[in-house]
């Protein structure tokens, strides 16, 4: 059982393991903070996973990154049934953004770092996150 009922899994390209990719149960903040430091300039993702034992908890937080530019995707549960959020800005024209090698909506895409750190401090102190910019 992990401890914390955290853990963070992450990919930096172009950072020799073990810092550019591996997990780590039982993680605290100042490794979710030296991840997504690393991600900030690089391309990769961080994923920060919480699962207690019981399935109406699991939930996971993921930033992905690449040329500074960002998509944050938070699963959660409600009334019993997973859902999904993403980061989204309904005032940004339809239009097709690569990253990490796939075609996404350029409205899920952003560059403030900002949010990244928010949403991932707000869900390690909280297990929410609640941000205007995840959709729906």
């Amino acid at each position: 059982m992990i401890k914390n009922g955290f853990y963070i899994s992450w990919f930096i390209r172009d950072i020799p393991r073990p810092e550019g990719g591996g997990g780590q149960s039982n993680c605290d903040w100042n490794l979710v903070l030296s991840k997504l430091e690393s991600l900030h300039h690089e391309d990769g993702s961080v994923t920060l996973k919480y699962d207690n034992g019981k399935r109406e908890y699991r939930k996971s937080l993921s930033a992905y990154a690449q040329n500074d530019h960002f998509f944050i995707v938070f699963n959660d549960r409600e009334n019993g049934e997973p859902f999904r959020r993403v980061s989204f800005d309904e005032n940004i024209p339809w239009s097709e953004y690569e990253m990490q090698g796939a075609d996404w909506d350029a409205r899920i895409i952003f560059t403030d770092y900002d949010l990244v750190y928010d949403v991932f401090k707000q869900f390690f102190d909280t297990l929410n996150v609640v941000s205007p910019r995840l959709y729906p």
